[in-house]
């Protein structure tokens, strides 16, 4: 379903793969977000222009990423 609403522009396409549970993580940020050269400020936890969901954090040169395609 969230995934549906990014392709109709709501949300962010954007899923990762939990390396240690194998469990899909998907982008809970708005489409049109992503900037690789927004980096992360980690002192107070929001990710810039980066995808997040939960404490989930990363980009789309991570292993196992399937990148923003909602635009």
């Amino acid at each position: 379903m969230l995934e549906a609403l990014g392709e109709a522009g709501g949300l962010c396409t954007a899923r990762t793969v939990e390396m240690s549970s194998g469990d899909v993580i998907l982008c809970a940020r708005e489409a049109g977000h992503y900037d690789p050269d927004d980096k992360p400020s980690f002192k107070d936890g929001e990710p810039g222009g980066w995808h997040k969901a939960g404490a989930s954090i990363w980009n789309d040169l991570r292993a196992a990423c399937i990148p923003h395609a909602a635009i």
